[in-house]
């Protein structure tokens, strides 16, 4: 599927390539920094996406209208559906992976896009190379605004979303590089339809605005903002005034992240690139509590045994019970940065630092 060629191995320790599809020279996408998705597997497709994105100016989009989303054959590698939606609204690149889950008996792929949406297509072939959309959804308020190098309040995603028992998880997020900011995690109702975004735009005279990249409401033109009476919100997360003052100071908000957010036991876990975690009720997203661990955090949480674990860019990672009040169980000192999430197999702890895989068990378990 490319011009990659090379004859098969005759050295049976050697693996043959099956397939090569080259996204650059048959789709013309222009990847930002890398592509770096992790590929989603739903029966014979396999969902990438291509991190279609700006050039190193990071104002010009060199190919608006390449695919931002594939879906391959993974026997063969064929291309069975391509999706640009993003377009010229791509704000900076996109390194999301894509999740997949079946809701009502309809099997979707749902892709977190470079434009601060996500997007669900039907998980099957589409017509002419193209996918069914079934719905889309703003992540970002509709008057938040793009400004290069984080400096604005309009977000992109990193994350992947999460889906659990019906639902769909997903939090905003910029690139690292970008610092901290305000942020929202969303939960959101897969089984609706069209533009499914909290939020609409009007301008002057009644008529819907499409989106734009830099700012998707202009209040000086005389545009608005209504409720969506089709909204698939179930509720939305950017803090907790704790102190009643009107206004969410540092250790009450929820900031920019690069997190997946963990869910069990009716407890909702994740962390942002601030150093904070915060441990919400997963139906309501009713805040439990939260903990500044005082390091940026880059890596999703683990819960296993009854507790959370979560690493940060000092190399500690914080053990919590899962429980709605705040328990800390223990900080260990990894003695350098961790930027993943901790796995837990069987009955061994792995966590991998900047260096080091360290693997933590129970004396004469680990070896």
């Amino acid at each position: 599927t490319g011009p990659y060629q090379e004859e098969p191995s005759e050295d049976h320790r050697e693996a043959d390539i099956v397939w090569i599809f080259d996204m650059i020279g048959r789709l013309g996408v222009h990847p930002h920094n890398m592509s770096s998705c992790s590929v989603t597997a739903a029966g014979d497709l396999l969902l990438v996406n291509t991190s279609n994105g700006v050039d190193e100016t990071h104002e010009n989009l060199p190919a608006p209208d390449a695919p931002s989303f594939i879906a391959l054959n993974k026997h063969t590698g064929k291309l069975i559906w391509a999706d640009a939606s993003p377009g010229r609204n791509l704000l900076h690149g996109q390194w999301c992976s894509a999740s997949y889950g079946v809701f009502d008996g309809v099997p979707q792929a749902i892709f977190p896009a470079g434009d601060g949406w996500i997007y669900s297509f039907r998980a099957a072939p589409g017509a002419d190379g193209k996918p069914e959309l079934l719905w889309k959804f703003d992540c970002n308020p509709k008057t938040a605004r793009w400004d290069g190098g984080g400096m604005g309040d309009r977000n992109n995603i990193i994350a992947t979303p999460v889906l659990h028992d019906g639902l769909v998880y997903i939090a905003t997020g910029q690139d690292p590089e970008h610092g901290e900011g305000p942020a929202t995690l969303w939960c959101i109702d897969p089984t609706k339809r069209g533009d499914v975004s909290e939020e609409l735009v009007f301008d002057r005279e009644g008529n819907p605005v499409p989106p734009r990249r830099v700012q998707a409401c202009d209040p000086d033109a005389g545009e608005t903002v209504r409720a969506n009476p089709n909204s698939a919100a179930v509720w939305k997360y950017t803090g907790v005034d704790a102190d009643g003052d009107g206004e969410l100071a540092f250790e009450e908000a929820m900031h920019r992240t690069l997190s997946m957010p963990a869910i069990r036991d009716g407890l909702l876990v994740i962390p942002d690139l601030a150093g904070l975690i915060h441990c919400l009720d997963v139906k309501t997203g009713k805040p439990h509590w939260t903990h500044d661990t005082l390091a940026a955090i880059w890596g999703s949480p683990l819960i296993a045994d009854g507790k959370v674990y979560v690493g940060d860019e000092d190399g500690i990672v914080t053990v919590f019970r899962l429980a709605r009040e705040k328990e800390v169980l223990a900080e260990n000192d990894m003695s350098d940065s961790i930027y993943s999430a901790p796995v837990a197999v069987g009955d061994i702890l792995y966590i991998a630092t900047r260096r080091y895989l360290i693997a933590i068990g129970q004396s004469g378990e680990a070896e």
